[in-house]
């Protein structure tokens, strides 16, 4: 019984991934426009319907995460920049860089919030979760520079919304390796790990979070790139498994033997 027991927990938890992996999955192109954005505010013509009372778990207070730094510290990499991009930005903090630095937009992928993610679970477990938002957060974004590089950008979706949780620059060429190593030495500090040949190949680590930097460019372009620990992506997912249980456990009745 203990075996069946087992897996019928784990049918449910890989049934609970599945769930929130299609709640966050691409929404549709119109959704990566201002029109989509526009979309999304506008109520349904039957009005909007009463949803059912579920759990609203607040953000946690995690910095890099869920709270970007107000400034670099010497060798916490969580507060470090890349391009003006911070670890842990929420959408408007994103777009605010983006449009200091004066940066195009690209590729744009929206996808639903925390909240529809919530109730989907919820759904999937047999429970009442009601229906989707029809709201839409940040997902990817592909940002280009005037000199030439990229900078893609993917965020995690917390309860309160999108936070950044990598940046990655792709460098255009005409840099050398010697050069690059100067820069980034310059902003961010000796690396931890650093080799040049035709092309720099560096890490630099350090701070409580785990967040990682690293490197790999040259003459022929290559990256530069911030990101949040490994494993970081799936605690959005795992806050709302543990919310999907307080809800049933709220709801359960005491068994009688």
């Amino acid at each position: 019984m203990m075996i069946r027991a087992l897996n019928a927990r784990l049918a449910e938890t890989l049934m609970l991934s599945m769930a929130f992996a299609m709640s966050t999955a691409a929404t549709p192109a119109q959704a990566q426009t201002p029109v989509g954005k526009i979309l999304d505010k506008i109520p349904s013509l039957f009005g909007t319907p009463r949803q059912p009372d579920v759990p609203r778990p607040p953000t946690p207070s995690l910095p890099g995460i869920t709270i970007a730094a107000a400034k670099a510290v010497p060798g916490d990499v969580t507060t470090y920049d890349l391009g003006g991009f911070r670890l842990g930005m929420d959408e408007e903090q994103i777009e605010a860089v983006r449009r200091a630095r004066n940066l195009s937009t690209g590729r744009v992928l929206r996808v639903v919030d925390f909240e529809t993610g919530l109730r989907s679970a919820i759904n999937v477990r047999g429970g009442t979760g009601g229906q989707a938002t029809r709201k839409s957060v940040l997902g990817e974004a592909e940002l280009k520079d005037p000199a030439g590089g990229t900078y893609l950008l993917k965020t995690t979706v917390w309860p309160d919304g999108a936070h950044l949780t990598s940046v990655t620059y792709l460098a255009p060429a005409g840099t050398s390796a010697a050069d690059w190593g100067g820069i980034l030495a310059a902003k961010w500090g000796k690396p931890s790990t650093s080799e040049i040949t035709d092309m720099l190949s560096a890490r630099w680590s350090g701070g409580g979070a785990g967040a990682r930097a690293s490197a790999a460019v040259g003459a022929r372009g290559g990256y530069v790139s911030l990101e949040n620990a490994e494993g970081t992506r799936g605690r959005p997912a795992k806050l709302i498994s543990d919310t999907v249980d307080t809800y049933f456990a709220s709801r359960a009745r005491r068994p009688t033997l």
